[in-house]
C-alpha cells in the first residue's frame, strides 16, 4: 500500500529563509523543475503574495511572542508532504494527474492547520514541475502557551507522532504510515519472485490429476452368492472412501499452499508498477541528465572561450558577460530602492537601528577601497555607494534624518511627558487656566436636567453642548481645582462613569488635579474639625 510521506527542516537564519523562498517560488533557476509547468501547475494557497519566510516569521512572532527572542532561536520550519510515487495517477508520459483541486491537497493543508494553528501556517505551496507532485509549507514553531519552541513542537518523540498523525489523516486517500522504527522500506523484486516460484513447486505435485485405480473382483463362487456380493461391495465402497480421502488431503494441502503465498501475486504487481513508474521516471532523469550534461559541456566551452578573451583584454564572451553584470547589478540596485522606501516610511529611532532593518533583509553597511561608505547585497555581492541610491527620488541621508526625527517626535508625544504638553497646548487654545477643570459628559436628552442639576448643586459650572446626529447631548463641566466642593465634584465625576447611557470625556491633567484637590480638600476639612473639637473641649485645668 502507498505511503504518507512527510518531512521536516529548519529554518534557522534570514539567508536560509530567504534561499527557500527562492528555490519554492522558483525565483532561481532550478535544475530539476520544469519550467514549462511551473506556471501553470504550481499554486500558493496561503502566502499569496509570495512574502519572504523570514519576514513571515517575524511578523507572526511579532504577533503573539512576548518573550525576547534570541539570535539563534528557529524562526520557522518547512514541512514537506508527500506520496510514494506510484499513488499518483499518471499519463502515458510519465507526469502526475493536477492535483490542485484534489482532496489531496486539500487535506494536507487542513492537517498543519489543525496541527500547528491556522495562523502558524504562513505558507503552503504545491509543487508540479518536477516527478512527484509534492508541498512544502512553512510553519512557525508557536506553542499554545505562545512560546517560540521549535524543540518542544519538534523532537524526536513528537516526530514520531507527527508520522502517526499524518498518516490518519491520510488515510482517506488509501494512504499508510511506513513501519514505525523500521529502517527497511521495499521488498526486493527477486525475493518475491522467489516466493512465488517456490509456492509453483509446492504445489506442482498436489494438483497433479489422480489416476484411477484399477478394481478387480475376485471370482464368483458358486454357492453363497448374496453374502459375496455384499462382502464385495463393502470392499468397493472402502477402496472408494479411501481414493476421495487421499484426493481430499492434497486439495487441502494445496489450499493450504495457495493461501500461505496468497499476497505473493498481489505483492509482484504493486513491485511491478512500482518498477514500471521507475523506470518511466529513470528514463525522465537519464533525458534530464543528457540534458544537463549538454548544458555543462556549453558552459565549459564558453569559460574557456571567455578566460581567453579576458586573457586578449577583450571580445564578445567578455561583453556580454559584462553587460549581463550590470543588467543584474540594475536590477539589484532598484530593489534595494524599494526596500529603502519601505524602511523610511515605518519608524527610525536612529542610525543603528536602520542598519539592523536592512541587515535583517540581507543587506549589510560597509566601505569601499576608498573609504566611503556602501550598502551591500549579501545575495548578489553587489555594493552601491549612497550616491547611488535615490529613495523617492531624493538623496538618502537628508531623508534618513527626517525620518528620525519623526521617530523622535512620534515617541515623544506618546509618552506621558507628551500628552500632558499637547493637553497643555490644547487648553491655551481654549483659553482655559492651569487651576481650571474641564470633563465633557455625553448623555441621551431625556437625562439632561438631573444630569445638569447634580452638578449645579455642587456648584460645577454647566455650559450646554452640542446636540449629536443621533439626538444625544453634551454638556461641559468647569470648575476650580482649588474651590471647596472639589470632593463633591470629584466624587460625582466618578460616578457619572459609571453611570449608563453616559460617557465622560476628560483630559489626563484636570482629572490628576481635580483628585489632587479633592484630597487636598479632604485633610484640610480633617484639620479644621480637629482644631473645632480643640476648642469646644476648652481651657485645660491650670492652663
Amino acid at each position: 500500500m502507498p505511503q504518507a510521506i512527510i518531512r521536516v527542516a529548519k529554518i534557522k537564519t534570514a539567508g536560509a529563509a530567504r534561499g527557500k523562498t527562492a528555490h519554492n517560488y522558483r525565483l532561481m533557476d532550478t535544475p530539476n523543475a520544469d519550467s514549462a509547468r511551473t506556471a501553470t501547475l504550481n499554486q500558493e494557497y496561503v502566502n499569496t503574495d509570495r512574502a519572504d519566510y523570514w519576514s513571515l516569521a517575524e511578523q507572526r512572532i511579532a504577533e503573539v511572542v512576548t518573550r525576547k527572542v534570541r539570535d539563534d532561536q528557529v524562526r520557522a520550519m518547512e514541512v514537506v508532504l508527500t506520496a510514494s510515487p506510484d499513488w499518483f495517477k499518471r499519463g502515458q508520459d510519465g507526469q502526475a494527474e493536477d492535483m490542485r483541486e484534489s482532496k489531496w491537497v486539500a487535506g494536507n493543508l487542513h492537517f498543519l492547520k489543525e496541527k500547528f494553528g491556522e495562523k502558524n501556517v504562513v505558507s503552503f505551496t504545491l509543487h508540479q514541475d518536477e516527478k512527484t507532485p509534492h508541498v512544502h509549507a512553512v510553519v512557525i514553531p508557536i506553542t499554545d502557551k505562545n512560546r517560540l519552541s521549535a524543540d518542544t513542537l519538534f523532537n524526536p518523540k513528537t516526530l514520531v507522532k507527527l508520522q502517526t498523525e499524518y498518516a490518519a489523516a491520510m488515510a482517506e486517500h488509501g494512504l499508510e504510515r511506513g513501519i514505525e522504527g523500521s529502517r527497511r522500506q521495499h521488498q526486493d523484486m527477486k525475493q518475491v519472485y522467489g516466493h512465488q516460484q517456490a509456492t509453483a513447486a509446492e504445489l506442482a505435485p498436489l494438483v497433479q490429476p489422480v489416476a484411477a485405480q484399477a478394481f478387480r473382483l475376485p471370482d464368483v463362487p458358486f454357492m453363497g452368492r448374496d453374502e459375496w456380493r455384499a462382502e464385495q461391495e463393502a470392499t468397493i465402497n472402502a477402496e472408494i472412501a479411501r481414493q476421495v480421502g487421499e484426493a481430499n488431503q492434497r486439495l487441502e494441502k494445496a489450499a493450504n499452499v495457495a493461501i500461505a503465498h496468497a499476497g505473493s501475486s498481489e505483492q509482484a504487481e504493486t513491485l511491478a508498477r512500482q518498477l514500471a513508474i521507475s523506470q518511466g521516471l529513470k528514463q525522465g532523469h537519464y533525458a534530464d541528465l543528457e540534458a544537463s550534461t549538454g548544458q555543462v559541456k556549453t558552459l565549459t566551452e564558453r569559460s574557456e572561450q571567455l578566460a581567453v578573451q579576458l586573457a586578449q583584454g577583450g571580445g564578445p564572451e567578455v561583453e556580454a558577460l559584462t553587460t549581463y553584470g550590470q543588467q543584474q547589478r540594475e536590477k539589484a540596485r532598484q530593489e534595494l530602492v524599494g526596500i529603502l522606501e519601505g524602511v523610511l516610511l515605518n519608524p527610525v529611532s536612529g542610525p543603528d537601528a536602520f542598519r539592523a532593518e536592512l541587515e535583517s533583509v540581507g543587506y549589510m553597511t560597509g566601505k569601499d577601497a576608498q573609504g566611503k561608505g556602501v550598502l551591500i547585497d549579501e545575495q548578489t555581492g553587489a555594493n552601491f555607494h549612497l550616491s547611488e541610491l535615490k529613495p523617492n527620488g531624493l538623496d538618502l541621508r537628508p531623508q534618513l534624518a527626517t525620518a528620525i526625527e519623526r521617530t523622535t517626535v512620534a515617541t515623544y508625544l506618546e509618552s506621558e511627558a507628551g500628552k500632558r504638553d499637547i493637553e497643555q497646548a490644547e487648553r491655551q487654545v481654549r483659553g482655559q487656566q492651569p487651576h481650571e477643570g474641564r470633563a465633557v459628559l455625553e448623555m441621551d436628552a431625556k437625562d439632561l436636567e438631573t444630569i445638569k442639576k447634580h452638578f449645579l448643586d455642587v456648584r460645577a459650572g454647566v455650559r450646554p453642548g452640542q446636540v449629536q446626529a443621533d439626538g444625544r447631548v453634551q454638556v461641559e463641566i468647569v470648575y476650580q481645582h482649588t474651590q471647596p466642593t472639589i470632593r463633591s465634584i470629584d466624587e460625582l465625576l466618578n460616578k457619572a462613569q459609571k453611570w449608563t447611557g453616559v460617557t465622560v470625556q476628560e483630559e489626563h491633567h484636570d482629572r490628576e488635579q481635580r483628585q489632587v484637590g479633592a484630597k487636598r480638600r479632604g485633610e484640610e476639612l480633617k484639620a479644621e474639625k480637629g482644631q473645632s473639637k480643640g476648642r469646644d473641649r476648652g481651657p485645660s485645668i491650670g492652663g
